[in-house]
């Protein structure tokens, strides 16, 4: 049988797999993903995490979402495949992977992990415009940090319903005529100690416990607006993403993120798993 590892970075869980080695090539992970990622009916997580080796760092990452989707990148997944990584020896403290949104350097202090991310382009970011969804107008945010993000401030986030905001995210997120590959939507509400999110995730179809890389676009996005510093904590549902933003050129910022997570179990799935 194959063992999987299970992880979750602030509630964002993981199955994480090590293909180095093997002849992963031939095989279909995104319909892997879509059996295994199911709630109730078999391991059930957010997306499969996919250990891969690299002729430049220590070692690949990728990502295919619950939906069968393969992602660029992911926070949340990288500071869990860090954390993987570290934990079975594949890799030090301090270490370097590739994925599909450019390389990220991390370091493991078990339980927490910080990442230094892909340099983030602003040049093609929108701020503040306006649409309507929802029945309602709202104004919005777009950024790609590895991966689409919309970002939407609601001042009153903390009393909407989740039924609410799930159908608002799903509507937003396919808006192809604003959105043309699809987009991430972030609720984000400023508080007393920095910033509050809720991210319905694209590939998991749903709103996250989590988000990473929503986190980064969520605190990118509060500094363009005057609305929070550079060094902002990021509350989601699941715990705190601290986020750490340094300016790299016009138009250009390096992000940090920083958060806690957990290996909560080795699985090996049986064949009913996968049907």
């Amino acid at each position: 049988m194959t063992r999987y590892a299970k992880l979750h970075g602030n509630g964002n869980d993981f199955l994480v797999l090590d293909l180095r080695g093997t002849p992963g090539e031939g095989k279909d992970h995104a319909a892997e993903a879509r059996a295994l990622c199911r709630r109730e009916e078999s391991l059930g997580a957010d997306g499969l995490l996919l250990v891969e080796s690299s002729s430049r760092l220590n070692f690949r990452m990728r990502l295919f979402n619950r939906d069968g989707s393969e992602g660029e990148m992911c926070g949340n997944g990288a500071r869990c495949i860090a954390r993987y990584a570290w934990e079975t020896g594949i890799a030090p403290a301090e270490m370097a992977f590739e994925t599909l949104g450019g390389d990220v350097h991390a370091r493991v202090d078990a339980p927490f992990v910080r990442l230094r991310l892909a340099e983030v382009d602003l040049g093609d970011a929108t701020w503040e415009r306006k649409t309507s969804a929802g029945g309602q107008e709202l104004a919005y945010s777009f950024l790609t940090v590895g991966v689409p993000h919309c970002v939407v401030f609601l001042e009153d986030l903390a009393t909407r319903p989740r039924e609410e905001l799930f159908r608002l995210g799903r509507e937003l997120r396919g808006r192809t005529d604003l959105f043309p590959r699809g987009t991430n939507v972030n609720f984000l509400a400023p508080e007393k100690e920095g910033l509050f999110l809720i991210t319905y995730e694209r590939g998991v179809e749903d709103l996250t416990r989590s988000c990473g890389t929503g986190s980064v676009a969520a605190a990118v996005t509060a500094r363009r607006l005057g609305r929070c510093g550079d060094d902002v904590k990021v509350r989601n549902l699941g715990g705190i993403n601290r986020v750490l933003l340094e300016d790299s050129g016009p138009d250009r910022v390096r992000p940090s993120l920083e958060g806690r997570t957990a290996l909560v179990a080795w699985m090996e799935p049986t064949e009913e798993a996968l049907v």
